[in-house]
């Protein structure tokens, strides 16, 4: 069980960089990253704000990112190796919202 919120953040930053990348250079792209990383930590922490909820979310997951992949229009494109695309089962879609939200 997880007692923290670091592999939904980590895994709903990730979605969230690869959905919407960053225009120009590498300071721009750093930028972006530490942004998302930020929006994404402060909506899971509101969305799940005690230990009981984390615990929970440890237990039951958050759902991953095929619905967003097909809201989005991504979904067509299947991965070559499906291991390498294990971070996207720990993506929240309410969490990506809620930060795209924090970010605009």
């Amino acid at each position: 069980m997880h007692t923290d919120l670091s592999p939904v953040i980590a895994a709903t930053a990730q979605w969230l960089l690869r959905a919407y990348p960053a225009s120009g250079g590498a300071l721009a792209g750093a930028l972006c990253e530490v942004q998302a990383r930020q929006a994404v930590t402060v909506a899971a922490r509101l969305r799940y704000p005690t230990p009981m909820d984390v615990a929970l979310l440890g237990v039951a997951g958050p759902g991953g990112a095929a619905r967003l992949d097909w809201i989005t229009g991504a979904d067509g494109a299947t991965p070559a190796d499906p291991d390498a695309d294990a971070w996207r089962t720990w993506v929240d879609e309410v969490v990506a919202s809620w930060a795209a939200c924090l970010l605009t």
